[in-house]
């Protein structure tokens, strides 16, 4: 960006960020307008070229979306919320022991893959977001991506058929050194 455009910008933000932060208040809980809004002009920052008419509406319109993703993402939040506490009900229906050790054995399984299978794995299954989003995210095409994700889950799946449920201290992680 050159400095006239920087200077367009800046313009721009001091109008527009009060009257951005308003259109986001009335769509989003409290606690998040304020980081909607700075994720407006992030996003507004980076394609400051691409704007089309005057700044404001244009804004609106990438707070809406921004708006429009904070909401799918406290809803995936809810929901993982809920299954936490039925998955926490059930557990404890089973037996806590056994509970335990799956979740060390699917900590140790992903903590033995490549720092890119667990980004590309927790983008989609943690972060919830879709495999188009996750492809943005990591500079990837979607198809790109989509073959990531799945050689990541297959490596992911042979991880976890091979992982053994002994205790922590009889099997290290592999980031310590050294496997069993």
């Amino acid at each position: 960006m050159d400095e006239d455009e920087w200077d367009n910008f800046e313009v721009a933000y001091r109008a527009a960020y009060r009257p951005v932060l308003q259109f986001l208040r009335r769509r989003l809980p409290p606690g998040d307008a304020e980081d909607a809004a700075a994720e407006v002009f992030t996003v507004a920052w980076r394609r400051w070229g691409d704007r089309r008419g005057a700044p404001l509406p244009w804004l609106y319109g990438i707070a809406r979306k921004v708006a429009a993703n904070h909401r799918r993402a406290s809803g995936r939040a809810e929901e993982l919320g809920k299954r936490l506490e039925t998955s926490a009900t059930e557990s404890t229906q089973a037996s806590a022991e056994d509970d335990a050790l799956d979740r060390l054995g699917a900590a140790r399984a992903l903590a033995r893959l490549s720092a890119t299978d667990r980004e590309v794995l927790l983008l989609v299954s943690w972060d919830g977001l879709d495999v188009g989003d996750a492809a943005k995210v990591m500079g990837r095409s979607r198809a790109a991506f989509a073959v990531q994700l799945h050689r990541a889950r297959v490596r992911l799946e042979r991880m976890l058929a091979h992982v053994d449920r002994a205790p922590v201290r009889e099997q290290p992680m592999a980031t310590e050194g050294r496997r069993r």
